[in-house]
């Protein structure tokens, strides 16, 4: 953050030290830049409260600003989702975190501080079994992209792997012989091991002693999956290639890494998996998160009840 941003020192000088922490962490870079535009929003709203120094900051200033984030439209001329606000205060509350922990202050305004509360979203988009298996089913293992997407395919239906977690993926995450892949700097900075399908780990096999190295050529990177330029693989690449095999399929949904980890959780689910299974294996900080997949599978009930139960499909409303 610089003094352009009207930014006052001692806010300033707080926030380079709590992106210094952050680093130090190992949390993840990719996050660092909304992290940061979280803290100038903050700032600014500092900046017209008077307020210059983070000591000053109250309980109060800190529901004040949760009302102005409410009440102020986004840059967009929007009105911020709740979900958007609680991201907000969570960083906020993230920094006076440190800050007290480091003795830079002495008392923690944020240890208190009150969310939105956020309407339960179900995921928009599953696949259906049969719809996944078409996906999967579609590059052509021949060439030497059509065997890697269908690798990269079979990992996101197989482990519900975020998207950033997957291109992060290095060779050394994969273990052939037990089955699981170690997943690295996942969301708040927390690893994990995931167990992998036996197709999976197949296609995962062939594609790093084979594929890979023919695409890999004399450059020396660590990444597990690369481009046809051999380098890693990059955000835009894997998203089109998703959505391509979709459209390729015939599957009529908008399909995102994203879809394929509802699809994930949502499958193991509907099979009778423990949630606290499911929880690890995504990499869930709250159990709650993951229980909105018991809703959606209660929701296909409730969907089947009403089509088959004779009771229903003979009454007229």
């Amino acid at each position: 953050m610089s003094s352009r941003n009207q930014v006052t020192p001692s806010i300033d000088l707080f926030v380079c030290r709590y992106h210094q922490h952050w680093r130090e962490r190992g949390y993840s870079a990719y996050a660092w830049p909304a992290q940061e535009s979280h803290l100038r929003l903050f700032a600014a709203f500092l900046l017209g409260q008077n307020i210059t120094d983070a000591a000053s900051v109250t309980h109060l200033t800190l529901a004040v600003f949760r009302r102005w984030l409410f009440e102020n439209p986004s840059k967009r001329a929007r009105p911020r989702a709740a979900t958007t606000i609680n991201r907000v205060l969570g960083t906020v509350r993230a920094l006076f975190k440190y800050l007290r922990k480091e003795g830079l202050i002495q008392d923690d305004p944020a240890d208190r501080i009150e969310y939105m509360h956020e309407p339960d979203r179900l995921p928009r988009e599953i696949l259906s079994p049969t719809e996944a298996a078409l996906i999967i089913e579609t590059p052509n293992t021949r060439t030497l992209l059509g065997y890697r997407d269908r690798t990269i395919l079979e990992v996101l239906y197989a482990t519900g792997v975020r998207k950033r977690e997957l291109l992060n993926l290095r060779v050394s995450d994969v273990n052939i012989e037990d089955q699981l892949l170690r997943i690295n700097g996942g969301k708040g900075g927390r690893d994990r091991v995931v167990p992998l399908t036996g197709i999976a780990c197949s296609y995962l096999q062939n594609y790093v002693s084979e594929i890979r190295l023919r695409l890999l050529r004399s450059n020396p990177h660590t990444a597990l999956f690369i481009s046809l330029e051999a380098s890693p693989l990059g955000r835009t690449t894997l998203d089109d290639l998703v959505g391509k095999y979709a459209r390729l399929a015939g599957v009529g949904k908008r399909v995102t890494p994203h879809v394929w980890r509802h699809t994930c959780a949502t499958h193991l689910v509907r099979n009778r998996a423990s949630l606290r299974h499911v929880q690890e294996m995504l990499g869930h900080r709250a159990l709650t998160t993951t229980e909105r997949y018991l809703h959606l599978t209660i929701t296909d009930l409730k969907d089947a009840h009403r089509r088959f139960h004779p009771r229903e499909r003979g009454s007229k409303r």
